[in-house]
């Protein structure tokens, strides 16, 4: 490997991997429990003894528990967490229903005994207009009973797709309570902008009366429904704005819980009343999506718990916990996240959240809470081989934590200045390493004793894997170093303590004999010029989630191939003991490290290694285009695609634009530096080199057909004007274009005589007002001019603390200047539209720490006379407004255009709408600096 440092290259402990020396035991490991306080409550298996597969739901019955297992069958067992028996089939609906693939919901009727009637929810395919289905069955005399296939009688039908909801539970009032999802894939964001439309039965929760049925229904509609008797809106509805509500309930109190999994930041808990809007696609919890569609039925009503996704990504409703083993918390809602595992308490009096505090961190797919005929809260963990789990108090609670804080107390070197490895430590090397700013990076990993990672293998009857799990000992450690010109600047621990994953980072001294643990928030340090930053505990797990496997280098796709001569590779891994054979057959796929691989293989592997963690099925990346080597190309779904994260101003913009790569997307996200620029997590620096694979590869691949004639001409043109020598009117060059700027710093990373003559001339493309083509030129400034940004969570105080220039704030503010787009909304030196607050006194009237809230947090406080509102005419036109004047019998409104009209109060409708229209994250493309200039200005602003 390159960049190692010079005493290393000959470790004893890793000498063993090109010989023939058995391994030795990892004895000294230090790595240990948790540096955070114990969770008050840890998960204890329940009904071990089951065998069951993906169970997707758990109720109560007639003292007995039911369970759904995705795949259509319906089981019953005893209520006896130690020995529940043997499992009773009361039901296998693809017996009935062999296109069945999802049964999502069970309700027995509250006479049930007399009626013998139980209601079910299950789909039968996707983008199916009647798909997803509510049907009643009739249950046997049997004891326990079974479900009568053949009484089936199909009450209700909607869209089928990915979010379906399709939960059922019967009400304090007798009514039945069903949800449903969006019908739709992740992204783009409500495809069928269904969400704040009502006239489907899609993102909503439904009510309706199961008793009586007639000619035309076989169910009635609540004359109490919120929305009887509106035109164009189905009366089964109760509430809406869900994106996917997945799993409600109702307390002693009659109130109705519901999660509801989120977009791209936040995953909410509901409490949802009659007639409440919660929101989805215009808001996604406090964030503004599609604030056009929002509904005039209703206004938006706020989750009470709102989740970003650095903590939860998959959030499952739970129940308020009523039961006797766990008195303090009682009266609490129980809800987890499927994807972290985590477990939270939620107490609210009807008002407001009194205490709201995480639990339990549990290794688990939380996919369904359920009540146990006793009033006792258990939980499903979603898996082939299912597995039930209840809270019990931590012994551990109190208990001082002893994990290492200095790298040098860990057990990983036997010289940490040295970075000499302790006997079982192994170095390894990868084949395609993730771009870290340019450092360098060495690799580690530490099974203790003569532990090893265990894979297991399902294959079909033709031999090919169905499905594989890895299981790696307790207590297993991966580790990177990354170094800047020999000396280390940050370690990183990957621990896994038998339940779950955790990542630490280390920060090196300067003296290079130690490294510190860094606080869990992260943090960040000037290296050379330019900001480095160790990242926060929950920015780790955005990528090592269980969908990556949780370990990225070392895994089969990744480790070198053969054997190494001073590092471990995978030959040497199998050797050694550290994992079995079966470990290399849990995929297929390889990246190709080698230069003079083919070069779609190159740039598959370079996606892999840099995107894949989020660009995946379940991976959270906004972009739906999939980057694991695992796929076919035409599966990635980013040939020829439509960007829906903007197209800066490319002309013919497509994510991957075979043949024209200064069209594609994919290429201007990773060119540019700034907040545009992805990988979205760690490094910030662009990586020429990968960019000049991708380059290449997309130049390489066959355009389709109808190409526009004269593509190339402008890049054509740029290069012969670069040749002739005409680069001093760099400006001209680019003539305001993105795609001639995208061309233009290829040809500087390509040309180190023309990069330099670049970097020495007056150019200001750097400053261009198109803040694109400003972030493309940025990079090749040296460190020490470009501006270091404040990020996505500036420090306050340390804005605060310095000293602005009101005249440099100023020229933020001007038509040219960074900020240029707060004139869309404000009025400043006879610039801007007057809609939001007018700045030339805004200094009267806040304080520098209140304008630096409002800049950061936007929706905290937002005055009563811009709060914005929707307003709906009598002939049923929608707008976004602010109230003017809001005095009967007259209303005077404030469009966003500025336009100022007058209604009769009686004939509109304005709904408030909970969020600011101001964006957040206005400043973090700015510098600390530049943040305290601009509140100096308005401070001055009397």
């Amino acid at each position: 490997m390159k960049g190692r440092f010079a005493i290393c290259l000959c470790l004893a402990a890793t000498a063993a991997c090109a010989g023939a020396e058995p391994r030795a035991p990892w004895s000294g490991s230090r790595v240990k429990g948790s540096p955070e306080p114990p969770p008050p409550y840890v998960a204890a298996p329940v009904f071990e003894t089951l065998e069951l597969s993906e169970v997707l739901e758990i109720v109560p019955h007639d003292g007995s528990v039911v369970v759904l297992e995705n795949r259509g069958r319906v089981w019953c067992f005893e209520n006896h967490p130690r020995d529940p028996g043997p499992p009773f089939l009361m039901a296998d609906l693809k017996v009935k229903h062999p296109a069945l693939d999802h049964l999502y919901g069970i309700a027995f009727h509250p006479r049930w005994r007399e009626n013998r009637q139980v209601f079910v929810t299950y789909t039968v395919g996707a983008k199916i207009a009647d798909g997803t289905r509510l049907s009643r069955f009739l249950l046997d005399e049997n004891d326990p009973p079974r479900l009568v296939l053949e009484s089936e009688q199909v009450l209700l039908t909607w869209l089928s797709g990915g979010h379906n909801g399709a939960h059922l539970q019967f009400g304090p009032d007798g009514m039945l309570y069903i949800s449903t999802g969006d019908a739709e894939a992740p992204a783009p964001p409500d495809l069928l902008n269904t969400g704040q439309d009502n006239s489907d039965l899609l993102s909503a929760i439904l009510r309706i009366d199961v008793d009586p049925t007639g000619p035309a229904l076989p169910y009635r509609i609540p004359p109490d429904n919120p929305f009887v008797g509106k035109s164009g809106v189905r009366p089964e509805i109760w509430a809406f704005g869900f994106r996917n509500p997945w799993k409600m309930s109702f307390d002693s109190r009659g109130r109705l819980w519901c999660g509801d999994v989120g977009w791209e930041l936040w995953e909410m808990i509901h409490l949802v009343t009659r007639g409440s809007n919660h929101g989805w696609s215009a808001l996604e919890g406090p964030q503004p999506i599609k604030l056009e569609t929002l509904s005039a039925l209703a206004p938006v009503t706020a989750p009470v718990a709102a989740h970003p996704h650095t903590e939860a990504a998959s959030i499952t409703g739970g129940y308020v916990y009523e039961g006797k083993k766990l008195p303090a918390l009682r009266g609490a809602c129980i809800y987890g996240d499927y994807e972290t595992g985590k477990i939270w308490a939620l107490w609210h009096d009807g008002g407001k959240v009194t205490r709201h505090e995480e639990i339990a961190d549990t290794p688990h797919r939380i996919v369904s809470f359920g009540l146990l005929p006793d009033g006792e809260l258990v939980y499903a963990h979603w898996d082939k081989t299912a597995a039930f789990f209840e809270l019990v108090p931590n012994p551990e609670t109190g208990r001082a934590e002893e994990f290492p804080r200095r790298l040098n107390g860990t057990g990983i070197f036997q010289n940490t200045a040295a970075q000499t490895l302790a006997p079982g430590v192994y170095e390894f090397d990868v084949a395609e390493p993730v771009w870290q700013d340019g450092l360098e990076a060495r690799r580690f990993i530490a099974l203790p004793g003569a532990g090893a990672v265990a894979s297991t293998i399902q294959r079909r009857a033709d031999g090919t894997v169905q499905r594989a799990s890895t299981q790696w000992p307790a207590d297993s450690v991966l580790v990177k170093t990354l170094i800047n010109e020999s000396r280390p600047v940050e370690t990183q621990l990957l621990h896994y303590d038998g339940a779950h994953w955790q990542g630490y980072s280390y920060a090196w001294n300067e003296a290079g004999t130690d490294a510190e643990l860094v606080p869990a928030e992260g943090a960040q340090k000037q290296l050379h010029g330019r900001a480095h930053a160790y990242p926060a505990r929950a920015e780790c797990m955005r990528c090592h989630t269980p969908w990556t496997g949780h370990a990225l280098a070392f895994c089969p796709q990744q480790l070198a191939p053969g054997a190494g001569a001073d590092v471990l590779r995978a030959d040497d891994a199998l050797r050694l003991g550290l994992v079995n054979a079966e470990f290399f057959e849990t995929s297929s796929a390889r990246l190709a490290g080698a230069d003079d691989a083919p070069l779609e293989d190159r740039a598959r592997a370079w996606l892999h290694a840099n995107c894949a963690h989020c660009h995946r099925l379940h991976g959270g990346g906004s972009v739906a285009f999939k980057a694991n080597i695992e796929l076919e190309l035409d599966a990635m779904e980013m040939l020829d695609g439509a960007p829906l994260r903007g197209d800066f101003g490319l002309p013919g913009a497509r994510i991957v634009a075979p043949g024209r790569p200064w069209a594609s997307t994919l290429i201007a996200r990773i060119a540019q530096g700034g907040p545009g620029h992805m990988p979205l997590i760690g490094a910030r620096e662009v990586d020429t080199r990968g960019l000049d694979l991708l380059w290449r590869w997309i130049e390489s691949l066959p355009a389709p057909a109808g190409r526009e004639e004269g593509d190339t001409d402008f890049a054509a043109a740029l290069k012969q004007a670069l040749a002739d020598g005409t680069r001093d009117s760099w400006n001209k060059l680019v003539n305001d274009q993105p795609e001639r700027a995208l061309v233009l710093a290829r040809l500087l990373d390509a040309d180190g005589v023309l990069r330099l003559a670049f970097m020495e001339s007056t150019h200001h493309l750097d400053a261009h007002p198109n803040a694109f083509i400003a972030a493309l030129f940025e990079r090749f400034m040296p460190p020490e001019k470009r501006r270091v940004r404040l990020g996505a969570a500036p420090d306050s105080a340390a804005i605060l603390a310095l000293k602005g220039d009101p005249a440099r704030g100023a020229a933020l503010l001007s038509p040219f200047g960074a900020l240029a787009s707060c004139l869309a909304c404000h009025r400043h030196r006879d610039h801007g539209i007057s809609i939001g607050p007018d700045l030339t006194h805004v200094g009267a009237r806040l304080t520098r720490e209140q304008l630096l809230e409002s800049l950061l947090q936007p929706s905290k406080t937002i005055a009563p006379e811009y709060r914005a509102h929707s307003l709906v005419t009598a002939g049923g036109e929608v707008r976004t407004c602010f109230v003017v004047n809001g005095t009967d019998p007259e209303v005077t409104v404030k469009l966003l255009t500025g336009e100022t009209l007058t209604y009769a109060r009686e004939g509109i409708q304005l709904t408030p709408l909970p969020a600011s229209l101001m964006p957040e994250g206005l400043l973090q493309s700015l510098s600390a600096q530049e943040a305290a200039d601009l509140l100096e200005y308005l401070a001055s602003r009397k």
